[in-house]
């Protein structure tokens, strides 16, 4: 199938589905309208590049993508592909949707039918737009699938929904660890890990304030922020104000597979989101077998337990996220053991990334059939 996949960004995910994609032999054009240039060794190998003429700002309105359908319908009269495959919600499957092609799978990337979505009328109607034009949709979790189901209600044959998943073998809670000068921890302390950016959707002030309550009250505690973004200055002052340099280390982003080595170094995983789909890093954590603190909102209940597996805090509560932060320190052996297993069993069972891909194929293919038969 020839397959036109069109994004506004070149991130480690759409890699994972670029690459899963051609693996199965489709022929694929991957168009992300905010770059002229990829990242070096980004496209897996069999994955053409379109570059836009014309690029956008990945926070643009919708009603300034609209600007690109001149190029999109260029594109898709010389490329002929079968099916086009486009998100987010409000830019790059609005686009697609007004361009009238069939048949267009949406994919939601979480935020634009959680949050996004609210945002202004100009945003309710790019959202609509899109889901009315859309012949499938592509999601991870049943709170995306609902927030979308608002809108359109598209039948169980036309969804594809599962999470981006965990690669079999690959976040396990044995191997190796981070080298030993970029993991400056004493023994006997208690580290909890964020992968997070460092982006107002993800909270880092809530984030730090939790941990600083906690510390105050164990000192045992540390912090591992693996990130960066457009907050860092905040959260740099924030750890300089705090006296909180010895104890909260930044060592930065690391590559993919790098990063079970360094969830392997904590005791426990946190995230103060304010919304989320399924987060990979959440199943990382628990592929690890780390217990977790996540912000309590519907996508990550569906995961997350209440003191079974982790800990749910409300969003913009650092005192709710301290107190449970605390409770994993307090954890006895056994008690990490149970939680440990549960939480692998979990990632096993439901994210397996191989076993729950050709999810998406089928969608492909009904689509497809269905248009062939038009």
């Amino acid at each position: 199938m020839r397959v036109l996949y069109l994004t506004d960004n070149s991130s480690g995910h759409n890699r994972r589905l670029l690459e899963k994609l051609s693996s199965f032999g489709h022929q694929v054009w991957f168009l992300d309208i905010t770059k002229d240039k990829l990242p070096e060794h980004f496209l897996p190998r069999g994955v053409h590049w379109v570059q836009p003429a014309r690029r956008f700002r990945q926070d643009a309105d919708p009603s300034l993508f609209k600007e690109f359908l001149p190029e999109l319908r260029y594109w898709l009269k010389e490329l002929d592909p079968d099916l086009v495959h486009a998100g987010p919600v409000q830019s790059c499957a609005y686009v697609a949707a007004l361009s009238n092609f069939h048949p267009l799978v949406v994919m939601s990337w979480g935020s634009d039918l959680l949050l996004h979505v609210d945002c202004d009328a100009e945003w309710r109607r790019a959202t609509e737009t899109a889901l009315l034009g859309a012949d499938g949709l592509f999601c991870d979790c049943d709170t995306v699938r609902a927030a979308a189901q608002r809108f359109v209600v598209f039948p169980d044959s036309r969804i594809a929904l599962f999470p981006y998943g965990i690669e079999r073998d690959s976040f396990t809670p044995w191997g190796p660890l981070p080298p030993r000068e970029r993991l400056a921890l004493e023994p006997g302390t208690i580290c909890f890990i964020c992968t997070r950016s460092w982006e107002p959707l993800y909270d880092m002030d809530v984030l730090l304030e939790a941990f600083r309550r906690a510390y105050t009250k164990n000192n045992l505690l540390r912090l591992i922020s693996l990130a960066n973004g457009s907050t860092a200055d905040r959260v740099r002052n924030f750890i300089a104000h705090h006296r909180l340099g010895q104890v909260v280390l930044t060592p930065g982003p690391v590559e993919r597979d790098e990063l079970p080595n360094w969830f392997r170094a904590a005791s426990g995983y946190i995230s103060c989101a304010k919304s989320d789909g399924t987060s990979i890093s959440l199943l990382e954590a628990m592929a690890v077998g780390l217990p977790v603190v996540v912000t309590d909102i519907p996508s990550n209940r569906e995961w997350v337990t209440e003191g079974e597996n982790g800990w749910l805090a409300s969003a913009g509560a650092p005192e709710e996220f301290a107190e449970k932060l605390l409770h994993i320190a307090n954890l006895n052996h056994e008690q990490r053991e149970a939680i440990s297993k549960r939480n692998q069993r979990v990632v096993a069972n439901r994210a397996d990334w191989d076993k729950n891909f050709p999810l998406l194929l089928r969608l492909y293919e009904c689509l497809a059939d269905l248009f062939v038969k038009r």
